[in-house]
């Protein structure tokens, strides 16, 4: 008998990593055009009245924007500092927080508005993270 120890070697399939990835992105897509249109509505619906807020024109632009960002950032803390939370749990979260900071970011940051948005994406990342790195740890 061998005193070699056997190693598993990990098998990564080129094909599950690109149908994860562009699910990443959908989601990431849909996430943040939510966000943006969920963002925009309480704004608006806040300062110029409920009407105001279900201007089809702001949702447009809102969710393209956040729908970009989203496809970008999901895929990236996912894959990254996220792997250990539960997809659920980063999108209700993300979502939120990235609403609450784009609301905040237009109405305080002026031109730095986008500023909002991605720190509240951020921070609910961040918190997440840490969450899951205590319950790892235990």
């Amino acid at each position: 008998m061998s005193s070699n120890p056997i190693i598993a070697t990990r098998h990564i399939s080129p094909t599950r990593v690109v149908v994860v990835t562009l699910g990443l992105i959908g989601m990431g897509a849909v996430a943040g055009a939510l966000a943006g249109a969920l963002a925009v509505t309480a704004w608006l619906g806040i300062t110029e009245g409920v009407k105001a807020g279900f201007d089809l024109a702001a949702w447009t632009v809102a969710g393209v924007v956040g729908g970009a960002l989203g496809a970008l950032l999901l895929p990236a803390t996912g894959f990254t500092m996220l792997r250990h939370v539960p997809l659920g749990r980063v999108l209700g979260h993300t979502i939120l927080a990235t609403a609450l900071g784009g609301m905040l970011g237009v109405q305080f940051l002026g031109g730095w508005w986008l500023a909002g948005p991605l720190c509240g994406f951020g921070l609910a990342a961040g918190r997440l993270w840490l969450l899951a790195r205590r319950a790892r740890a235990v």
